[in-house]
C-alpha cells in the first residue's frame, strides 16, 4: 500500500504534492473543471510524470473531499 510520503520518492512526486499542481490547474479554468486527458496531457513532460501518480493525487483530492467526478471531468467541489 503506498503511503503520503517514502524515503526513496521524490518529494514533488507524492500524493499531496501532485493534488496540489492538479488544483492548480482545476481552479485555473474559469468553471473550475478540467478533462482527466488534460490533467495527463499537462503533466505529461514533467519529471515526477507517472499515471500513478496521478492517480494517487486524484484519490487524495477526493477523500479529502475537494474534487468530484463527472466523467470524463474532474470538478471542483463547489461546495468546500
Amino acid at each position: 500500500m503506498p503511503s503520503l510520503f517514502l524515503a526513496s520518492e521524490q518529494v514533488e512526486a507524492s500524493p499531496p504534492i501532485v493534488a496540489y499542481k492538479i488544483m492548480s490547474l482545476i481552479e485555473a479554468k474559469a468553471d473550475e473543471k478540467v478533462s482527466i486527458f488534460d490533467i495527463t496531457d499537462g503533466f505529461r513532460k514533467e519529471k515526477w510524470f507517472s499515471y500513478n501518480n496521478i492517480v494517487l493525487g486524484l484519490i487524495f483530492l477526493y477523500t479529502a473531499g475537494l474534487i468530484d467526478f463527472d466523467e470524463p471531468y474532474v470538478v471542483k467541489d463547489v461546495e468546500n
